[in-house]
């Protein structure tokens, strides 16, 4: 690496430093990157020029400050209703995944509460039945209740402290063991009350289980989705829809 690295002294000559962010800011393809890689980018290098500062290896940041260096790299959380389906198109998805003849049942009320509550797929796994409150067995025109508390993303087994592939977390982007509540459209309480009879599960049992009764892998989820967007979408949505 220091055969191959610039001296920290070129980040004093500001052709270095112009040349350094329109890479940050191109793809591999050599197209503009999108405006949020582009600003996260950015961060990042602010980051390691603070770094340098406080080592004393840099005396200035020569990164462009104010507006010259946010104008490019505005970003919208405006979500685009073009990339999601619509209610015929989740009906008909879910519908194939539920005729699925291995694990169908099962895998419809997973994506039924991705669908109807909009969790995050680590979100989900990590439920338990004791975390969903349902009305009566006669109720099922009425809302439920999720009750969110932890994440269970896939990270792999060379990344995890347990030698596990899953890694139990709080959830993203809250304060450390803060929860929150969902509400469950009465469709998703036939759906969960259905799922929790037919799998003869118990308060602490894990809500989706994958075949052997431990966490639902995040393969087995992504070939299931795969193969009801093949089956079920036209060639032109299925990117949309990825």
């Amino acid at each position: 690496m220091e055969r191959n690295s610039l001296p920290v002294s070129a980040w004093e000559e500001p052709e270095k430093v112009d040349e350094v962010l329109r890479a940050v800011d191109t793809r591999l393809d050599g197209k503009q990157a999108a405006a949020w890689p582009r600003k996260r980018h950015r961060r990042i290098l602010n980051v390691v020029m603070k770094h340098a500062i406080r080592r004393r290896v840099l005396r200035t940041n020569p990164l462009p400050k104010g507006k010259e260096s946010t104008t490019v790299t505005k970003t919208s959380n405006a979500v685009d209703k073009r990339s999601l389906m619509n209610a015929d198109q989740a009906a008909a998805l879910h519908d194939w995944i539920r005729r699925r003849p291995r694990g169908g049942e099962r895998l419809h009320a997973f994506f039924a509460t991705l669908y109807y509550c909009g969790l995050r797929p680590e979100e989900a796994v990590a439920m338990r039945v004791e975390d969903v409150t349902l009305p009566g067995p006669d109720a099922g025109d009425q809302w439920c209740e999720l009750l969110i508390h932890a994440a269970t993303p896939e990270v792999g087994k060379q990344w995890t402290d347990t030698g596990e592939i899953h890694e139990e977390r709080d959830l993203k982007g809250r304060a450390q063991g803060e929860t929150r509540t969902v509400p469950g459209h009465p469709a998703l309480t036939r759906v969960l009350q259905r799922h929790i009879e037919d799998e003869e599960l118990k308060p602490g049992d894990l809500l989706f289980q994958g075949e052997m009764g431990g966490i639902l892998a995040g393969s087995v989820i992504r070939r299931a989705w795969r193969s009801a967007r093949k089956a079920v979408l036209p060639p032109r949505l299925r990117v949309a829809h990825g």
